[in-house]
């Protein structure tokens, strides 16, 4: 796997190398990623840490995707390539065979308390805990480095369609002492899924048609592809799992969620619900919460959107969220043309 190297475009406009700093302690790393899961993958959510399994082990970060299947993220830690690999499997196939309430006693262990797991699950994606959890799994080696060995073994059972990956995590530090994480997968997330789906019991992505085809029979189509069609030039989509997630790219070529729009009504909420990150609106595009609140429909309320992948400590504390639902289009269109406008006053 390539080694991963940063540069700071300094104020001379000079790039700069930022020097990579070996994380001292791996439970350092792994406190980290409890922390914040996301830089390993935003559609995660920890459940567990050090879960001990029959045999005496223990897995590092068991957590759940959006669609409610199982990940292990296992650190290597010293061990040799085979090791590692023999024992990510060993985990996966372990709690494959977990049940639901299994899953459930193991996040009530972790979040202490019985009914988190499904607020959290509900903070974190935007959508309900699924009524069966663990239809699929899949196991994720984390490391600073992977030796071609690791490489070659996880790309062969990939190719198998084996449910693995590896991602290495590199820490940096600049001259003037802050530190930064950096993440790549040895193989391509969208890749490895493209290799499962044919094997899975759940769809966990759709395509636009496919949500657009959810929203027609649940009769907010129109409304729907109104949404889509304004936000085309104003940011970016990604559709995903009944929804669709609108955000900014990053200069660092990630991307923000700033919007969540739903293809299926919630049972207590007709129309097109939606969920708004208010502090990302004020950072990116400079639209303030007053600004939202009157482009927004009426229903509109607050929102708690201080767990959404990605978030900065403050935002975890402070974020500011807003939800309701589009019940025509009209309303649609004077949420575009207020953003619009904002664009046009910028420009």
């Amino acid at each position: 796997m390539q080694k991963i190297r940063l540069w700071e475009i300094a104020h001379n406009r000079d790039p700069v190398e930022i020097e990579n700093s070996p994380i001292s302690l791996e439970r350092q790393l792994e406190d980290w990623l409890a922390r914040d899961i996301s830089i390993l993958d935003p559609e995660l959510l920890v459940i567990g840490k050090q879960v001990r399994t029959d045999s005496g082990g223990a897995i590092d970060l068991l957590c759940l995707d959006s669609a409610g299947d199982t990940v292990v993220v296992e650190l290597k830690r010293g061990m040799t390539p085979r090791e590692v690999t023999a024992q990510a499997l060993d985990y996966a196939s372990w709690v494959k065979g977990l049940s639901s309430r299994e899953l459930m006693e193991k996040a009530t262990e972790y979040f202490k308390n019985p009914d988190s797991l499904a607020s959290e699950f509900q903070n974190r994606f935007g959508v309900e805990l699924p009524d069966e959890l663990n239809l699929g799994h899949r196991a994720l080696v984390v490391a600073e480095e992977i030796d071609a060995v690791t490489e070659r073994i996880i790309r062969y059972l990939s190719d198998l369609g084996m449910p693995i990956n590896v991602a290495t995590v590199q820490h940096f530090k600049d001259k003037d002492g802050r530190e930064m994480l950096a993440q790549v997968y040895l193989i391509e997330p969208e890749v490895v899924e493209a290799k499962l789906q044919h094997r899975s019991r759940r769809t966990v992505r759709n395509t636009l048609t496919e949500l657009e085809n959810m929203a027609d029979e649940s009769g907010i189509g129109e409304i729907f592809r109104s949404m889509r069609d304004g936000l085309r030039d104003i940011l970016l989509a990604r559709p995903y799992f009944q929804r669709i997630w609108y955000g900014v790219r990053l200069p660092n070529g990630g991307q923000r969620l700033l919007l969540i729009a739903y293809s299926v009504p919630f049972q207590d909420r007709p129309g097109m619900s939606f969920t708004v990150h208010a502090s990302r609106f004020s950072e990116h595009l400079e639209v303030s919460k007053e600004q939202l609140i009157e482009w927004l429909p009426q229903n509109t309320q607050e929102a708690n959107v201080t767990g959404w992948s990605g978030s900065s400590p403050d935002e975890r504390q402070n974020a500011k969220g807003l939800a309701g639902s589009f019940q025509s289009v009209e309303e649609v269109e004077r949420f575009l043309t207020g953003l619009r406008s904002r664009n046009q006053i910028e420009e």
